[in-house]
Parts: structure tokens; C-alpha cells; sequence
């Protein structure tokens, strides 16, 4: 999570950050432990990530699972 993205957040009063992207197990994985790491509640949007390796993609979204809430758009939608 780059520093000025953090740096608005947190000015914004923004505690949860819901996380979407391309290559699941880089970019949507790595975002999501640092933005945690850094204090926020993290959600991570399974249908709206995606990867050119589904296994890697799969086995990403499971490791998240141990972590943080992981749930479908549709899900996030209603919650939020």
C-alpha cells in the first residue's frame, strides 16, 4: 500500500478498505497484508480479483481466507 494511499486514508477517517484486483496472489494479496498491517480492516472481493494462474489465484484467496473477511461482490454489496 503506497504511503500517499495511506496517508489519505487515514486523514479521510477510512477504517476498512475493500480489495480487488489482478493477480491475486502479487498485487491483491500483498495490498491487502500491508494495508492490515498498517491498521486497517481489510476486505478482500474474490469475484473482482483474478489471476492468469487460477491455482495461484485459488491458493491465494484461501490464504486470505486465514486472515481477513473474503467475500464475493454480491456479499460486500449488502454489507457495506
Amino acid at each position: 500500500m503506497a504511503r500517499i494511499l495511506n496517508l489519505c486514508a487515514v486523514n479521510a477517517g477510512i477504517e476498512t478498505l475493500i480489495i480487488a484486483g489482478i493477480a491475486t496472489e502479487i498485487g491483491v494479496e500483498s495490498t491487502a497484508r500491508d494495508a492490515a498491517n498498517r491498521g486497517f480492516y481489510v476486505v478482500v472481493d474474490s469475484d473482482a480479483s483474478s489471476s492468469g494462474d487460477k491455482e495461484a489465484h485459488e491458493r491465494s484467496i484461501q490464504n486470505m481466507k486465514k486472515l481477513f473477511d473474503v467475500l464475493p461482490t454480491e456479499d460486500i454489496i449488502k454489507v457495506f
